[in-house]
């Protein structure tokens, strides 16, 4: 199948060794993914007491709600603390911090808007590559969030640049764009990848480089870079209130945590359905394939909300297009960055000894070895589920706490 083909050089290596994996993906998932949606059913039910399922096209509206209620908290209420020029300034301090490199502004430099910023990247005096940083929307302008390599390197002949690509608020005299903290915690992970690319493209031939890395890890190192903004030392070094300098609040940033933690599980249900569409399209004999029936199926067997008759969401599922059907991609990298992120001190993200044995073991080979040899060497071992399993129960153990306290 084109799925076998597709999988021959990557790190799961065949479907048949993906589908052992999505089990034990799915085993650790379900049950708290289903005591989650339990809990929002029941708070839908108190305000609508004849619901009997909460329709896939009202899930958001309900999660939302239950945020506000569950954990007393909204959204917008962060955002006076994340204005764009702090949170970039916080951003490139914190991965200068981890990965011990210098990130320098580059003026004069012509680029192709004039709100495209430039920075060049040190490693004490030798000088690594160049970073541009295209953040704001635009007419004409790709609309998604992206990191692009520019140049590939090679050692002694040719530095790598790379290009952030995003569409943050912001970008226009007298706004100050106030972003979401979701937003913020994208743009750790999409700066993340532009240093995979710069540190990892210092090898001797030009496919070497970070970017180049097999397509079922190059999510992993990024992906590991969100979870140091759920860390308070680390985001209030620069999340304070744009107007009056306010460090975010203690009690705020609990709430907002939380928050962020509810629905973990069931999330992961339904990116095992999404890997569950890819695969299916990639594997099942393409003359009998009905693509509606595939997708009610997969989406029935992760999700216990009431599917939407006409609901036709393949059609526009884009990743089809460059992940085929490796989607799966996103499931194995998580569990990859949470076995990463645990190694680091949790009283110390970034200043301990993590960060550059992380650099020097996973990011500065590029693509010179196999993936996992690279996951082995930091780790000390194979990569395990207990990290991941710690991730999605943090929600239950923050409430047994709050209770405990309580009482």
């Amino acid at each position: 199948t084109w799925a076998a083909f597709a999988m021959a050089d990557q790190m799961i290596g065949s479907p048949a060794k993906l589908a052992e994996y999505l089990g034990n993906i799915d085993a650790a998932s379900r049950e708290p993914g289903a005591r989650e949606d339990a809990a929002l059913l029941a708070f839908a039910r108190e305000r609508e007491p004849s619901l009997q399922k909460i329709s896939a096209a009202d899930a958001r509206y309900w999660q939302e709600q239950y945020r506000r209620a569950r954990f007393s908290f909204d959204s917008q209420s962060v955002r006076p603390y994340f204005p764009y020029a702090q949170v970039e300034r916080g951003v490139i301090a914190t991965a200068a911090t981890l990965f011990h490199v210098d990130i320098k502004p580059v003026a004069a430099v012509r680029t192709w808007h004039p709100s495209v910023t430039t920075y060049d990247v040190f490693d004490g005096q030798v000088r690594l590559g160049r970073i541009y940083l295209d953040m704001h929307p635009r007419a004409g302008k790709d609309k998604w969030f992206s990191t692009q390599p520019l140049a590939y390197g090679i050692h002694g002949r040719q530095l790598p640049e790379g290009v952030l690509v995003c569409n943050f608020a912001g970008g226009t005299p007298g706004d100050p764009g106030l972003m979401q903290y979701g937003d913020v915690v994208v743009f750790l992970h999409e700066f993340g990848h532009l240093m995979h690319h710069l540190i990892g493209s210092q090898n001797a031939f030009v496919g070497e480089g970070g970017f180049l890395v097999e397509g079922d890890f190059i999510e992993a190192p990024s992906q590991m870079l969100e979870e140091f903004f759920h860390d308070y030392g680390v985001l209030t070094s620069f999340a304070r209130h744009y107007q009056t300098g306010e460090v975010l609040p203690r009690d705020l940033f609990t709430r907002m945590t939380r928050a962020d933690a509810y629905g973990r599980a069931s999330g992961q249900q339904r990116q095992l359905m999404y890997t569950a569409v890819s695969l299916d399209f990639h594997t099942l004999p393409p003359a009998t394939l009905d693509f509606d029936a595939v997708y009610r199926r997969d989406f029935e067997r992760f999700n216990t909300n009431a599917f939407v008759p006409g609901d036709h969401f393949w059609a526009s599922f884009t990743h089809l297009n460059g992940y085929s059907s490796n989607y799966y991609t996103y499931v194995l990298d998580k569990v990859i960055a949470l076995d990463f992120f645990a190694q680091f001190d949790a009283r110390n993200l970034l200043g301990g000894p993590a960060g550059m044995r992380y650099r020097q073991a996973v990011l500065a080979p590029g693509s010179t070895r196999p993936a996992a040899e690279l996951a082995r060497d930091f780790l000390g071992r194979e990569p395990n589920l207990d990290a991941y399993r710690r991730w999605m129960l943090a929600e239950f153990d923050a409430e047994a706490k709050s209770s405990s306290a309580a009482r």
